[in-house]
């Protein structure tokens, strides 16, 4: 049991966030209980070239997302090498009815590559779902592509918002939040909530562990 008015997080933060930082759940338990989705896309060894679309024009209503792209490559073989922190989409802020595109993925060095999308819902209407559409280069002079992979995250769930109470430092895991019961849920436990932070790129997806009372 976290002490009063505050929840704790698996892994330590990795930035600080102020008071004027938000966090995003869902009051459901496991996987429907999630106001953002993680999701990993293999693409194929013979692809040149990937890009990814986030379309959040998908429902009629819904919220305000953000969304953030990584790509892991295997970029030897012979000697094993293995490529992280790829970022062709830092976090970014996508309306209701519209899309941001990643940076093009330049696989022409990677005997194999998998995207990670994450997707998170930032505001408190009921969210009929985002698109996520990957495409893989088909022609290398012109933009020509073909639709790899299609998915649709975060569908026909609504997000509570709780503010951060005060300054919660990077590398702890206690956030002081305020008046958890009423306003975040959090007696849901063992399932991912995020942080949205004034800095978008500070916004972090933690793994709730423990909540305290009201």
């Amino acid at each position: 049991m976290a002490a009063i008015d505050t929840i704790e997080v698996l892994d330590n933060l990795q930035f600080e966030h102020l008071n004027t930082a938000d966090i995003y759940t869902v009051h459901a338990d496991g996987m429907a209980g999630e106001s953002v989705k993680t999701h990993a896309i293999v693409l194929p060894p013979d692809a040149s070239a990937a890009r990814v679309i986030i379309n959040n024009n998908y429902g009629a209503t819904g919220s305000t997302i953000v969304a953030r792209v990584k790509v892991t490559l295997l970029t030897g073989i012979a000697t094993l090498a293995k490529t992280q922190n790829t970022q062709p989409l830092e976090w970014t802020s996508i309306a209701l009815a519209a899309y941001a595109e990643a940076t093009e993925i330049d696989l022409t060095g990677a005997y194999a590559a998998t995207i990670h999308a994450d997707i998170a819902i930032v505001g408190t209407t009921a969210h009929l779902g985002t698109e996520i559409l990957v495409q893989i280069r088909k022609e290398a002079t012109v933009d020509e592509w073909t639709e790899w992979a299609r998915l649709v995250s975060c569908s026909g769930l609504t997000a509570y918002k709780t503010d951060v109470a005060s300054t919660a430092d990077a590398n702890q895991k206690v956030i002081a939040i305020a008046n958890p019961v009423a306003t975040g849920l959090f007696n849901h436990i063992c399932k991912n909530l995020f942080v949205l932070d004034a800095t978008i790129a500070n916004c972090e997806i933690v793994w709730l562990t423990a909540c305290g009372a009201d």
